[in-house]
């Protein structure tokens, strides 16, 4: 990849409890690299630092994150303030950070904002098939949230990213 292909390359990143999970876009529907990044201690710092490796690898242009604004899905805040911390490393880097809501998200992949996070990793799947072998099952009422989620999420970040700049412009 040459460095003028380097700026416009976009980074979706996707915080949990867990890590983060990310995907590099240099255009719509253009995934160039996909992770997730996990991690059992010293979380926030593990992944701050991950997070800075990817920056300094890809240089992107921007970075896209979701904020939780909605009551019933309001993150813990350890995962509310890596993703504030994660911003501002972007934003002192000079790098163009944006945010999304839930619903900006949804509405954007599903025309509908109370769609939920199955629905929504399930059109990710449908339209980046590259990273349909790691789609998660579905989620049953006893069970916790598959870690590979994060991934989706990550990706539908991004191709909200494009569809809603599109629609600005």
């Amino acid at each position: 990849m040459s460095p003028s292909q380097k700026s416009e390359l976009v980074l979706a990143i996707f915080p949990t409890s867990r890590g983060f999970g990310w995907v590099l876009f240099e255009g719509p529907m253009a995934p160039v690299n996909w992770g997730i990044a996990s991690v059992k201690r010293n979380r926030s710092a593990w992944c701050m630092t991950r997070f800075g490796k990817l920056i300094d690898l890809y240089r992107p242009k921007a970075i896209l994150l979701e904020v939780n604004d909605s009551p019933e899905d309001v993150p813990r805040n350890r995962v509310a303030t890596l993703a504030q911390d994660m911003r501002g490393f972007g934003v002192n880097r000079d790098i163009d950070v944006h945010v999304y809501s839930r619903a900006e998200i949804a509405t954007s992949l599903l025309s509908n904002e109370h769609a939920s996070r199955a629905d929504v990793v399930e059109v990710v799947a449908e339209l980046l098939p590259i990273l349909r072998d790691r789609l998660p099952p579905p989620k049953r009422p006893w069970q916790s949230v598959d870690g590979r989620r994060c991934l989706f999420d990550a990706a539908a970040l991004g191709i909200a990213h494009y569809r809603i700049t599109r629609r600005n412009s």
